[in-house]
């Protein structure tokens, strides 16, 4: 029997949803634009397939920032650089010619001037066009406690899902309670008040499924609660104050950077990290944030001063040495997944405290940025990774000091950017790029990298080939060529080495990823392209019958042709088929996968519907491939597809009113060559997974 199947039946649940997806064919009025951009999807779906496998990615400040300029389209006259670079919609080298065409020319009289922008295409512009506008007003919202009570808008979210087919974890064995302590419902609240962009606040409240819910360990209802307070522009001075959780974003990402693009993909441009150094957060990820005060202050015309002070609890594996007559404890890792479903995993949950205090001191003059960065991080208990040889770099302690310079400049068609930094035992990294727009046809991008292997530092985000910025050096080379009106074409190489050991890599290694893609556009009608990667990298063998575990050349190669089509003004179809080749000392594995999504917004309607039916056939881990799912709203459903069998989804999404939407999707794995799915408690004793969203939001 499963526990907390009495809750929701199986059939009620299944029979509700269905309903809900078919009478939505049947409603009108009008839907908001708050799907994300393709460009965003395709960056989403590079990040996964290059980061290393204990990555994170969370978009969810993008989206939020997205929704908001959807129903409140920001001026193309008061459009900052900042606020450009945080949309993720634009590269570099176009908010450049952006703003040196703003300079240049003055005001924006309409939306199409972008057309004149050298760098601008048709598709980007598109993709931008529903965040923006051009507006005679010059009224801008302003700090006033009156205006916000009686303008400010709220809005409130709440959020199911759950798998239908019976999980192990939720499971009673021989007479024994199961293994998770709560019930298979994923449960999700949020509310969230903002006037503009002046004053934001917001409480959020996730359970995973398996965590108790107003019992045992979780007494107070959800297992993870975030919230904050957020005011901008309050004086002359005093720029930015934030209270509760929030993120910290410093030049190119060698000490923090939140920010999600800056990395390699199909958009070879985009290497360079941006936007506000303080953000709210509003994500669920329970090991993302930072649990304080932090403010920006303004200490001349060109000089700002960011300060935070943090101090939260993380989830951490605890170690007694008992070597010693008391013992003493240290944290053997930093746990990030954020579940406390077991008796184990809640004797983990905020078993260490980390304080953490550092600023960001901004000066920027027309071109010309430059940065002075500083971070601070002590441990209540002292972090001591396992003995892994690849590890002995590693930082281990209970105090860590990290402090950067970052520059950026900008003259004519150059902009050049970068950070050194170094950690308390004097490792040091650094990243330096350019980007070049050499004309209105064709970009190119550089970028050398060069970490220290003994650079310690915890929640780096820059661009590398591995998560981390130690133990590497590495120069990228891109180019952008757009040669006729409709076509467009780039590529990038990247080299890189490793001078000490790393994960399966009992040896100094080295890599070399090449990328190249072909692309025709037809104003929106049609857009089809054509792209392929091979890397090329040593990795252990894991060979048994070798006495040493010696580094063989793996070699992976990935082809992808995309065709989207808009049949008519309500109808889109989109069709993919994608294959990959693994090979490692002559041993292959293959993949392959196709797709087809049928996207219905009819014109001036309250709903819309998104499906896709897939077909995969993939031997192992090393040959899956990553697709992005179209979801509902903050989630992010990136799955990669592994064995043989079929996948489909359907969504819905419905606007009763202004002030009430709905949303649900059901999605359906079927595996032709498993028993089973899963792994641990999550594991299926079956081919079949399904699994069911539904969203509600107010707004008022």
């Amino acid at each position: 029997m499963i526990y907390g199947t009495t809750y929701l039946s199986k059939t009620v649940i299944i029979r509700s949803v269905w309903l809900l997806i078919l009478s939505a064919a049947y409603l009108s009025a009008v839907v908001a634009q708050d799907t994300i951009p393709t460009i965003i999807i395709e960056k989403l779906e590079d990040a996964l397939e290059n980061q290393a496998e204990d990555a994170e990615i969370d978009i969810n400040n993008i989206a939020d920032d997205l929704s908001y300029f959807s129903r409140s389209p920001i001026d193309l006259n008061k459009i900052s650089e900042v606020q450009m670079e945080e949309m993720q919609i634009l590269n570099s080298i176009q908010i450049q010619d952006f703003l040196s065409y703003r300079d240049v020319f003055g005001p924006f009289y309409s939306v199409y001037e972008l057309q004149a922008i050298k760098s601008m295409d048709m598709e980007t512009i598109r993709e931008f066009l529903p965040y923006v506008k051009v507006s005679g007003n010059n009224e801008q919202k302003t700090f006033n406690l009156s205006d916000i009570l009686s303008e400010g808008t709220s809005q409130v979210l709440f959020k199911w899902k759950r798998i239908l087919e019976d999980r192990e974890g939720f499971e009673s064995k021989d007479g024994e309670a199961p293994c998770y302590l709560g019930d298979p419902n994923h449960l999700f609240a949020r509310y969230k008040f903002d006037y503009g962009q002046v004053f934001k606040m917001g409480l959020t409240g996730e359970k995973d499924p398996g965590e108790e819910f107003f019992t045992g360990s979780n007494s107070d209802g959800f297992d993870f609660y975030s919230g904050y307070i957020a005011a901008r522009d309050i004086t002359g001075w005093l720029k930015d104050v934030t209270l509760g959780d929030y993120t910290i974003s410093m030049g190119q990402g060698l000490i923090l950077h939140n920010s999600f693009g800056g990395n390699k993909s199909s958009q070879v441009m985009n290497i360079k990290k941006g936007g506000r150094v303080i953000k709210p957060y509003s994500s669920v990820n329970e090991a993302n944030q930072f649990r304080g005060a932090a403010t920006t202050l303004g200490l001349h015309k060109n000089l700002n001063l960011s300060v935070f002070y943090s101090n939260s609890d993380a989830n951490g594996t605890i170690r007694l040495d008992t070597t010693i007559d008391n013992g003493f404890s240290n944290v053997s890792s930093i746990i990030r997944d954020g579940f406390h479903r077991t008796e184990n995993e809640i004797a983990k949950k905020n078993s260490v405290t980390l304080q953490s205090t550092g600023f960001a001191l901004e000066y920027k003059l027309k071109g010309l940025g430059l940065s002075l960065n500083g971070l601070r991080t002590n441990f209540s208990l002292p972090l001591q990774p396992t003995q892994d040889l690849y590890r002995q770099y590693r930082f281990s302690g209970d105090q860590l000091t990290n402090s950067s310079i970052g520059y950026s400049y900008r003259w004519r068609n150059f902009n050049f950017f970068g950070e050194v930094a170094q950690s308390d035992n004097d490792g040091t990294a650094q990243v330096h790029g350019l980007l070049l727009g050499l004309d209105r046809k064709f970009d190119i991008s550089f970028s050398y990298r060069n970490f220290d292997r003994d650079y310690q530092v915890l929640n780096a985000n820059a661009f590398g080939e591995a998560s981390s910025p130690d133990n590497e050096e590495g120069l990228y080379m891109g180019i952008s060529i757009r040669p006729y009106k409709r076509w467009a074409v780039s590529a990038y190489v990247d080299m890189w080495r490793n001078p000490w050991l790393s994960f399966r890599r009992d040896a100094p290694a080295r890599g070399v990823e090449y990328f190249g893609r072909i692309e025709y556009n037809i104003k929106r009608k049609l857009n089809v392209y054509m792209q392929y990667k091979y890397e090329e990298k040593l990795r252990n063998t894991n060979i048994e019958t070798n006495p040493i575990d010696a580094l063989g050349i793996s070699k992976l190669h990935r082809l992808r042709v995309h065709l989207t089509q808009r049949v008519n003004k309500s109808i889109t179809l989109k069709s993919r088929a994608e294959f990959s080749l693994f090979d490692l000392q002559n041993k292959t594995s293959r993949g392959s996968l196709f797709y087809q999504d049928f996207v219905w917004r009819p014109e001036g309607a309250s709903y819309q519907i998104t499906a896709r039916y897939a077909l995969f056939d993939t031997d192992n881990f090393d040959s899956r491939i990553y697709m992005y799912e179209n979801d509902i709203l903050y989630e992010f459903s990136i799955p990669f597809y592994q064995y043989k069998g079929s996948r489909f989804y359907i969504k819905a999404k419905y606007r009763f009113s202004r002030l009430l939407g709905a949303e649900m999707r059901v999605s359906r794995t079927h595996l032709n060559n498993r028993d089973t799915s899963g792994s641990a408690g999550q594991t299926i004793n079956g081919p079949d997974k399904t699994e069911v969203k539904v969203l509600l939001k107010f707004r008022f």
